[in-house]
């Protein structure tokens, strides 16, 4: 598989895993915020502690695609080291030669 296609299916899958932590996350703060006092509260049919399951398996999953992501671009990190070291003349003066 090519690397702009692998990049690209690591970006599809942190974008996938963000929208049901993002959701579940607004449900916790909106519906079902902790210390409401409310034993056994639920939502949708669905407990707080599935909701908060959900929620972390959802970040540990985004949170793996992009520690991935953050490798696939290494090189682009690296690229800006250097021109903040070098400078911006001398930084592309050093990667045409």
């Amino acid at each position: 598989m090519k690397r702009i296609s692998f990049n690209a299916l690591v970006d599809l899958g942190c974008l996938i895993t963000l929208i049901p932590m993002l959701v579940t996350g607004l449900v916790l703060y909106l519906y079902l915020p902790s210390g409401s006092g409310k034993g056994g509260a639920s939502w949708m049919g669905i407990s707080r502690h599935d909701w908060i399951l959900y929620h972390d398996i959802a970040g540990f999953a985004f949170a793996a695609l992009l520690i991935v992501h953050l490798l696939l671009h290494v090189s682009f990190f690296r690229r800006i080291g250097r021109s903040v070291n070098q400078g911006p003349a001398e930084c592309t003066a050093a990667e045409q030669t």
